[in-house]
């Protein structure tokens, strides 16, 4: 689940322009913006002028009547024919796995270099050690495999052989380690018996191969966590990026809010001016914490959720990983593995009391459950527990969410439909590239490959759909790049065409534009405050020189975020 796609922008056209007026109303607006204003109110309305004061949306309508709300100091800014949008938001992010990847070597962009193979990441990683010589470990991410060739801690010895190299998968589920880190970390035959030997691997002599996945790659990333400091500059870093994406509010999936830098990081930011980018975060409830451990375990996260509930940082709920992903052989299917005989993918969490227990507890507390499912197996016992825990709990939508589904059963997604069950999904991820597809294909067989990522028959079913980015999973990070992918069948990236291998479920520009903005505002419970441009709503806005609803889809991918602006500030502005 490498997840990159790279495009270029075009030149801009559209200029902005602001200017004062000389009336003296107290009650005028602190900024009038005029353009295509698309408000994703109830009604669909697009109005020409949008009107904002103390952080709040004062008048949405003409221009003409725009001018009512004109006071001295009002600034008015002119976009033409650009679009504004409510600001943009994401049902699925790991802002702390981006703050910490900026510490880290990028090995992103070799996926999409034509012909790329492994050597090229451990070439990579040998250019980044000669830049940053002389430390006691060196770390990367964003590598996936290539041309069939698996990872091997050999690889790394041969330009690493006595410091403790590591590096995360783009997707990060797996690490790839050299022998010092084998060593450094004490994996050997516990650990195979411990996580199985579908993650922690062994070759034909039973050495260690150094490629290792799941639950036992989050424990070496836990291990090598980066400092609260490092993780503040790095999730500033991430804010910076965001909002010059459009995005202004975000769901932070499976940070480790307990314990460790982030907890405190966030905390830290959410008490100072600099933080402005609505988080939304959910706090893993491991498959390691055993049943007897559990209330104590949901216990502590909602004290997280009483303790952060704050205007930019609020811990709404719980994280749940039900399977793993395909492309590491460990999403869990119905039916079995095309290349194993008998083997179903890993079952991280297979117990739907548990499930139900899990999701009973939260939505009788007001929080939420978010379920990492890419296998229609884990989609299935997922959605079983919600549907128990849900009635045990006596709430009919308790914005309990499944997040990825990239095989779903039909009779599951109408499931999720009829009991409120938020679709968080990633269609840019239909445009695999060739060697994510082939190793997919192997592992699934073409038949299932070519149904995978649904996103119309949810909306057909009538389930509430979100889209999100998965960053830094998928980059960069492109509302452009995921609401095209959802509704066309064909992308041009960098010159290359690169093709969704589901055509049959594209869906229709609306909604995919709403599952960009008031829809995931509605998991977050927030959709009477974000997610429109409405009178008495928040003022986050953004503005971008296409039309997501009329333009085509070449000027949409080339289009640019002119402005983002959060609480009624720009946080962002075009230079």
């Amino acid at each position: 689940m490498k997840r990159l796609l790279l495009f270029g922008l075009t030149a801009l056209v559209t200029v902005s322009s602001c200017q004062k007026s000389t009336g003296t109303d107290d009650g005028a607006a602190d900024r009038i913006l005029i353009g295509n204003v698309i408000t994703m109110d109830k009604d669909s309305t697009v109005a020409q002028a949008v009107a904002f004061k103390d952080g709040k949306v004062l008048f949405v309508g003409s221009k003409e009547d725009a001018q009512k709300y004109r006071g001295k100091h009002t600034d008015v800014a002119n976009y033409g024919t650009a679009s504004i949008y409510p600001g943009f938001m994401d049902g699925h992010t790991h802002g702390y796995v981006a703050a910490q990847r900026y510490m880290e070597a990028d090995l992103s962009g070799i996926n999409y270099t034509p012909g790329a193979q492994m050597s090229d990441f451990v070439t990579a990683m040998k250019n980044y050690m000669d830049s940053n010589p002389g430390r006691d470990m060196y770390k990367g991410s964003g590598w996936s495999i290539k041309k069939g060739v698996l990872p091997t801690a050999a690889m790394l010895d041969a330009i690493c052989p006595k410091v403790p190299m590591l590096l995360n998968s783009g997707d990060g589920h797996s690490m790839w380690i050299n022998t010092a880190a084998i060593e450094k970390f004490h994996i050997d035959e516990s650990w195979v018996e411990k996580y199985g030997a579908d993650c922690v691997r062994k070759d034909a002599d039973g050495k260690i191969t150094g490629y290792i996945s799941e639950a036992p790659a989050f424990v070496l990333i836990k291990a090598t966590a980066i400092s609260k400091e490092e993780c503040i500059d790095g999730l500033l870093k991430w804010q910076d990026y965001a909002f010059s994406r459009g995005i202004t509010a975000t769901t932070e999936a499976a940070t480790s809010l307990g314990s460790g830098s982030a907890s405190t990081a966030y905390v830290d930011l959410a008490a100072s001016p600099s933080w402005k980018l609505r988080t939304y975060a959910v706090e893993t409830i491991s498959e390691s914490v055993s049943d007897a451990q559990l209330d104590s375990a949901l216990s502590k996260v909602l004290q997280l959720h009483r303790e952060n509930s704050g205007e930019y940082f609020q811990v709404t709920g719980v994280k749940v990983f039900v399977d793993g992903v395909v492309e590491a052989h460990t999403a869990w299917l119905k039916q079995e593995y095309s290349d194993e005989p008998g083997y179903y993918g890993l079952k991280r969490c297979s117990d739907p009391v548990r499930v139900a227990k899990i999701v009973e507890f939260a939505n009788r507390n007001g929080m939420n459950v978010h379920f990492h499912c890419i296998g229609d197996g884990a989609t299935a016992l997922a959605v079983e527990g919600i549907v128990n825990g849900q009635n045990a709990a006596s709430v009919k939508d308790g914005r309990n969410t499944i997040a990825h589904l990239q095989l779903v059963s039909p009779e599951d997604i109408q499931k999720m439909a009829g009991k409120h069950i938020i679709a968080v999904l990633a269609p840019q991820w239909a445009f695999l590239d060739q060697d994510e597809y082939s190793i997919t294909e192997g592992y699934i067989g073409s038949d299932r490959a070519k149904t995978m990522f649904p996103v119309k028959s949810f909306v057909e079913a009538g389930a509430l759909i979100n889209l999100h980015s998965d960053y830094p999973v998928s980059v960069p990070l492109s509302v452009q790049q995921n609401f095209c992918a959802a509704v066309s069948g064909r992308l041009e990236l960098n010159g290359e065409v690169l093709c969704n291998r589901n055509e049959k479920e594209l869906t229709e520009r609306y909604p995919a534009l709403q599952a960009v903005t008031i829809n995931v505002a509605h998991q977050w419970g927030q959709d009477d405050r974000l997610g429109s441009l409405e009178v008495g709503k928040v003022a986050n806005a953004v503005i971008c020189d296409a039309d997501f609803l009329k333009d085509d889809v070449e000027k949409i991918l080339a289009s640019r975020i002119l402005e983002t602006i959060v609480d009624g500030q720009t946080v962002y502005p075009f230079k």
